[in-house]
């Protein structure tokens, strides 16, 4: 494979902003595998997620995994073992992705590490001439995932996203048919992201890191802060540093969805967000409770809840009437669409099923990536970055809006005039109730409509149009920079939404 790179110049790549061309990479498309040919694969990021993925390229037509990274030895160690144990298979181990990268035998890498590595580690795969399929959201803020595109172009790889909705079959039929019109014109879209999630609670000193995690390498790009929850790992999804709450964490997949059914169109003009974080008083920062409403220029409302504050005592106060705890309500003039991972079904104008689409939870959406990297062919990708970058950045601009907002005791006065808005809220505070919320305490955060110039990806106005194009950009902690490739103009309007969706 092209674009070889020696250690040196990749210490001094991840030191400096500096473009592929500069770094002596000269990719070249790799040549189409047919036959018995395989795609050699490297996993980077070996827990949960990553555990998971393994496990799909294990089982994939044209796919032989060769090596495992993590920051953490012990979880590489146990992920190797595992596949050892069941496979027999020898991997090679990594704790710097780097090094992986090195290795021109490997074709392809899989990320699945925390959201704020996604960038950088994409934009060095690409460069060192591997195709890419990295998980949601694909970028952890607005301006890296430009980064990303780019790469993704000056290097001709394929890049592919962790949305396996794309490639579930029920979802695939269901949302074919409602782009045909089906149940006539769509009237409103609604994302709902109900986990049961609890407090990851505080401590009174800093955490250590656990033994075998080289913090450098974990923590990369975010800024080095004291980490004042219970556990190293997962919980780092409730840190804006590291993550991006559940609105980007399970809520891309559901806004991926919504993107979907309205033909993947790109950044949605308006946006405004209000949440908080009630009850758990812990060291999380990310909203439990969070409404989200999107413009994207069609006059169909867009909606989005996270609920993640559980309670055993009326557990659907606060629920949506309709629909899945996790999934999307698609409602038309002739019925609506309720579903999720694994399918749904159409509902007439009385609530009644008329046809149900029973899905696979998307399980060859890992083949769908082996295929296209062995056919060169990125028109195959089910869920292509330059897609699916759209679909992280919806959840980043609802985060953006809620975080720039201003604190609300109680009252609803401020969304008087976005009765959708107004009703969740009502909504959720009885919920809160419930939970005996001092909301003068624990106030709300409400987020101002915010404007976005979709093609210079910048907003242009709201009351905090200036704090929000702040957070839209995070170059990263050095050494870990990543690379300017592109304007955010000029990276918008080269880029087509829609390209190599299938």
């Amino acid at each position: 494979m092209s674009g070889q790179l020696t250690r040196r110049k990749w210490l001094a790549a991840s030191t400096t902003v500096i473009a592929a061309t500069k770094l002596g990479l000269q990719p070249a498309l790799a040549k189409a595998r047919t036959g018995s040919d395989e795609i050699q694969m490297a996993v980077i990021g070996t827990g949960g997620r990553g555990s998971y993925l393994i496990q799909r390229i294990l089982a994939a037509q044209g796919a032989k995994l060769v090596a495992l990274c993590d920051a953490d030895q012990n979880a590489v160690d146990r992920a190797a073992a595992k596949v050892t144990k069941h496979s027999g298979t020898q991997l090679d181990r990594f704790t710097d992705y780097r090094q992986l990268l090195e290795r021109n035998e490997i074709d392809a890498v899989v990320i699945a590490t925390p959201n704020h590595w996604h960038a950088l580690q994409t934009i060095h795969a690409c460069q060192a001439g591997k195709h890419v399929y990295v998980e949601k959201p694909v970028c952890h803020s607005v301006w890296e995932g430009r980064q990303m595109v780019e790469a993704m172009k000056q290097s001709g790889r394929l890049v592919e996203a962790g949305f396996q909705n794309r490639s579930d079959t029920g979802l695939r039929q269901a949302i074919s048919l409602l782009q045909q019109g089906q149940l006539g014109p769509i009237k409103q879209l609604r994302g709902l992201c109900y986990r049961r999630r609890g407090s990851i609670g505080r401590r009174d000193t800093p955490l250590s890191p656990p033994k075998g995690v080289n913090y450098g390498l974990w923590l990369g790009p975010a800024d080095d802060q004291p980490i004042m929850r219970r556990r190293f790992h997962y919980d780092w999804h409730w840190d804006f540093n590291t993550g991006n709450g559940d609105m980007g964490n399970q809520g891309p997949h559901e806004i991926d969805l919504l993107r979907w059914v309205l033909g993947d169109p790109p950044h949605p003009r308006q946006v405004m967000s209000f949440g908080g974080r009630f009850a758990w008083r812990d060291a999380g920062n990310t909203p439990n409770m969070q409404f989200a409403q999107f413009d994207f220029g069609n006059q169909i409302p867009v909606l989005f809840e996270v609920r993640n504050l559980h309670q055993k005592q009326a557990p659907q106060t606060g629920a949506f009437q309709h629909g899945p705890e996790v999934g999307i309500v698609v409602t038309c003039e002739a019925g609506e669409f309720r579903g999720g991972r694994g399918g749904g079904a159409f509902y007439d104008l009385q609530g009644k099923i008329t046809r149900q689409f029973p899905g696979d939870s998307g399980k060859s959406h890992m083949q769908n990536f082996v295929d296209a990297v062995r056919n060169n062919d990125a028109q195959q990708l089910r869920a292509p970055l330059a897609s699916s970058f759209y679909s992280s950045c919806v959840s980043h601009l609802a985060n953006i809006s809620v975080r720039t907002g201003q604190t609300l005791a109680g009252s609803n006065a401020q969304l008087d005039e976005r009765p959708l808005a107004a009703e969740v809220f009502d909504r959720f505070s009885k919920q809160l109730a419930l939970h005996q919320v001092d909301l003068q305490k624990t106030p709300w955060r409400i987020g101002a409509e915010l404007t976005l110039d979709p093609q210079a990806e910048q907003f242009v106005a709201g009351e905090t149009a200036k704090a929000a194009n702040v957070l839209l950009r995070r170059e990263g902690r050095k050494p870990h920079v990543i690379p300017e490739l592109a304007s955010l103009a000029k990276g918008a309007l080269s880029c087509s939404a829609s390209e190599g969706i299938v």
